[in-house]
């Protein structure tokens, strides 16, 4: 059995690095938290990256760590999420506009961290692409989606696969699209929607499948969020720990295809 753990919505960690002339990408306090988490549990980690922020784009991300980056791609990754923080960014996108983004953020991860740091595995922001954003997705690269499909009570829809579609596979580590040639995978707990408290009881439900996806969003890291959450730390090490207690190894998804 094996689990993946992944973290949406990143690119002030970015903005740090460039700005402050660190010995190590893991001065960074944030990423000192991942560094800690993988010593503890030889866990691998991917941060899906906006391209980005206010005051700051990835093309202003430095390229000095980037054999840092490299040397650490056993068990820390990188790759597209959006092009900048929106709700619902590609609901409606051409697949013009899919595309340009996520070359974009792939050159940039690439220039500054390594090829070897690149996942061609993601998870859109939202969990919305038309049928054409998919296919541009694809024709970039990527090569699985992760999304929210829910439940027979509660069905959801992600990039324009609908829960009647996915629901055949809810048991299975993914489900395997024949016309995008796309893997779909189900997330199984967002881990900054929950107290600590519920992170057992919440994921006890999805132990047993074969597959189990975890993740969290950057900015509940950071102080200064007006939704800050100071056990952040805590709440991952819970999360984990009970996984690896269940008998899960982590894994990124293209060691499972």
């Amino acid at each position: 059995m094996h689990f993946r753990f992944s973290v949406d919505d990143n690119i002030w960690f970015l903005r740090d690095l460039a700005n402050y002339n660190y010995n190590s990408i893991f001065n960074n306090e944030y990423l000192a938290v991942y560094k800690r988490l993988h010593e503890k549990y030889k866990i691998k980690i991917q941060l899906n990256l906006f391209y980005e922020t206010e005051g700051f784009t990835l093309s202003q991300m430095t390229d000095r760590y980037k054999e840092e980056w490299i040397s650490n791609s056993d068990w820390l990754q990188l790759s597209f999420h959006s092009r900048k923080e929106s709700a619902n960014p590609y609901m409606n996108s051409s697949y013009e506009e899919v595309y340009k983004d996520c070359i974009t953020v792939h050159g940039e991860i690439v220039r500054f961290a390594g090829k070897q740091a690149l996942n061609m595995y993601t998870t859109i922001h939202c969990c919305k692409a038309t049928k054409d954003g998919v296919r541009a997705l694809y024709d970039a690269g990527i090569r699985g989606l992760v999304g929210i499909f829910g439940t027979i009570d509660n069905p959801r829809l992600s990039y324009s696969v609908s829960y009647d579609e996915y629901k055949n596979y809810y048991d299975k580590p993914y489900y395997y699209d024949t016309t995008s040639k796309m893997y779909f995978f189900n997330n199984n707990m967002v881990i900054n929607t929950v107290g600590i408290g519920e992170i057992e009881e919440k994921l006890a439900p999805s132990i047993g499948k074969d597959f189990v996806e975890i993740m969290i969003h950057e900015q509940y890291f950071y102080k200064d969020y007006i939704q800050y959450q100071p056990d952040f730390e805590k709440k991952l090490d819970v999360a984990v720990s009970y996984l690896i207690k269940q008998g899960y190894t982590s894994v990124f998804l293209d060691e499972i295809i």
